[in-house]
């Protein structure tokens, strides 16, 4: 293993020393040689280079010769960044190279679909769209890779199998393609799947070496020499790329809502989410944000599918219609809720303007009603004045009339939104808060039960959320209050003498109920001879009856005795031969005629 890293290491040197105008490599076949006819083009976006013939690259006309086609020009994207999306292959877990878009709206890699079996093609020139629908579903996740690092995607995708014989070597393309073990048959070759993948043993060590020295070139100066190219273009060719991928992007979202819905089979076919990488990046991240460490959760690699028989296991898919319907609807309905939401916020804000308005308004109207009371108190006085000049003039004090006399002040009462030092002539009706002193928000003012006084929900300490319940029995006190109320408590405890305390403590036992005793009633002495009506004379048994009773068991105990005696068993029958067929015999099998 050192001697193998050291070599790598070493080639990897060697590959930094290389200029960056000759690292022109091929992420599908790892192949360098750029001919006319097939020649190797990067991606003005994202940098990676593939030949033409390999992604099926022809410009605007059917040919792939560059000389036919406008890429050396003109900026050329790979199909996932004119879709502007970071793709993940469904059928390995790597995350590098280009990609190629199915018909159902999924990614895969350009190399994964040339070597997994299965795997078709709409446009055979084109390479595009790829078909999955006709692979069996359950290779997903059936066999486990030999050459990937984490074990957790070592059953995504879909793996293959190694060409030599009865080898049962088993890995993803893009793992085998980083060890330099893809191959492909010559083009005079006349074979209908001309891809082959070996394992490390039965593979061509020369062609593995030149290979995996490619492919560690492609990884290290694919985005170096895209940075660099950024540097020796200039502004106006900067904004003529970004133009032209922005016109791609806008043409993708117009034919992806265009197409025509894929085919898909009408049964279910199930397959396992852990078959699926970019599943499992999704949840490896949930487990990250929720704090929890996924090291600590063994990996089962065992065969999901095999039984204890040797079958497969049948498996229902996960997923009902009526789950999928009720998913879709939900959707549906969140997006009504947001409109909906969007729709009250901007009816809010709406209202709230309105109520700055009114607030101008009303601020102005006590303002002007101020003035008039000022101008009435004025022209009060002067009436006053003139009243009393009268009096004078006549010699006599005359009665002031109602009209010129001051009316009494009106205090207003805590629950109307006044302090206890002001007064004023007026209810307030806007109530202002007991602690910012606004009279903002007054859905959100609530009144204090104790101190009479409004307060926001956001301005108390703590902050409600929502209106506190108030019941015929309960009320509700701001935390001022409540403190104030306790602290009382507390000193009335202290102020009570321990006497009372103790009293206060000790349990007296309950009253117990003492009946009165009831004297018994005096028995009648009952007269000898004497006996009632109805009642039936009592016979005194005489001394002979007596003795007659106790001589009765005898006669009995003489007649069982002499009953047994009397009885004999029955006489054994002598008869020994049947009268038929002249046999022996007993009473047991013979029967008397």
């Amino acid at each position: 293993m050192s001697q193998g890293k050291g070599n790598e290491d070493a080639l990897l040197d060697r590959s930094q020393t290389w200029n960056t105008q000759h690292i022109l490599i091929c992420c599908v076949c790892l192949g360098d040689n750029s001919e006319d006819a097939d020649e190797i083009i990067q991606c003005d976006n994202c940098g990676v280079t593939v030949h033409e013939g390999c992604y099926g690259v022809d410009g605007e006309s059917d040919s792939i010769m560059s000389s036919a086609s406008e890429n050396s020009t003109e900026p050329w994207f790979c199909d996932a960044c004119k879709n502007g999306v970071t793709p993940s292959c469904e059928l390995c877990p790597n995350q590098d190279g280009i990609f190629k878009e199915t018909d159902a709206g999924r990614w895969v890699h350009m190399v994964c679909a040339l070597y997994v079996p299965g795997v078709a093609f709409g446009d055979i020139d084109k390479l595009r769209p790829v078909t999955l629908t006709e692979m069996n579903y359950s290779k997903y996740g059936a066999k486990e890779c030999s050459f990937c690092e984490d074990s957790r995607f070592s059953r995504t995708g879909v793996c293959i199998s190694c060409d030599a014989g009865m080898c049962r070597s088993y890995f993803h393309v893009t793992c085998a393609q980083k060890e330099g073990l893809l191959s492909e048959a010559a083009a005079e070759e006349d074979i209908a799947d001309p891809f082959f993948a070996y394992c490390k043993q039965h593979a061509d060590r020369f062609d593995r070496k030149w290979k995996r020295k490619n492919y560690l070139a492609l990884q290290s100066y694919c985005k170096v020499s895209l940075q660099e190219r950024e540097k020796q273009l200039t502004p106006e060719a900067q904004a003529r790329i970004s133009t032209r991928l922005q016109q791609y992007r806008a043409k993708g979202e117009l034919s992806r809502n265009t197409r025509p819905q894929a085919w898909v089979p009408r049964e279910k076919l199930p397959r396992p989410l852990t078959s699926s990488a970019s599943a499992i990046r999704k949840l490896m991240r949930k487990a990250e944000l929720m704090g929890i460490s996924t090291d600590i959760f063994p990996v089962d690699t065992s065969d999901a599918n095999a039984s204890m028989d040797g079958r497969r296991k049948h498996k229902q898919p996960a997923l009902t219609a009526d789950f999928v319907n009720y998913y879709l609807e939900r959707n549906m309905r969140m997006i009504q809720i947001q409109d909906n939401i969007s729709e009250q916020k901007s009816l809010k804000d709406k209202l709230e303007s309105e109520q700055e308005k009114l607030h101008v308004e009303y601020n102005k109207l006590c303002e002007f009603l101020e003035d008039l009371l000022n101008v009435n108190g004025t022209l009060r006085s002067e009436g006053q004045a003139i009243w009393t000049l009268l009096g004078s003039i006549v010699g006599q004090k005359l009665n002031t009339p109602t009209i010129l006399k001051a009316p009494k002040e009106r205090k207003p009462s805590k629950k109307e939104g006044g302090s206890p030092g002001k007064s004023s002539s007026l209810p307030a009706v806007l109530y202002s808060c007991g602690i910012c002193k606004k009279n903002q928000d007054q859905h959100l003012l609530v009144l204090c039960d104790t101190c009479k006084l409004y307060y926001h929900l956001g301005c108390l300490e703590p902050p409600l959320t929502r209106m506190p319940k108030k019941t015929k029995n309960s009320y509700w006190q701001c935390s001022e209050c409540d403190q104030a109320s306790s602290d009382e408590a507390d000193i009335a405890m202290e102020t009570l003498p321990d006497g009372t305390k103790r009293s206060r403590r000790q349990i007296k036992g309950p009253i117990k109920f003492i009946p009165q005793e009831m004297s018994p009633e005096p028995k009648k002495p009952q007269v000898r001879g004497t006996r009632t009506r109805g009642q039936k004379r009592k016979r005194v048994p005489m001394a002979e009856d007596r003795e007659e009773k106790v001589e009765e068991p005898l006669p009995r105990e003489r007649r069982q005795r002499h009953s047994a005696v009397q009885k004999k068993p029955k006489a054994d029958d002598t008869r020994t031969e049947c009268a038929t067929c002249k046999g022996p015999g007993d009473n047991e099998n013979l029967v008397r005629l």
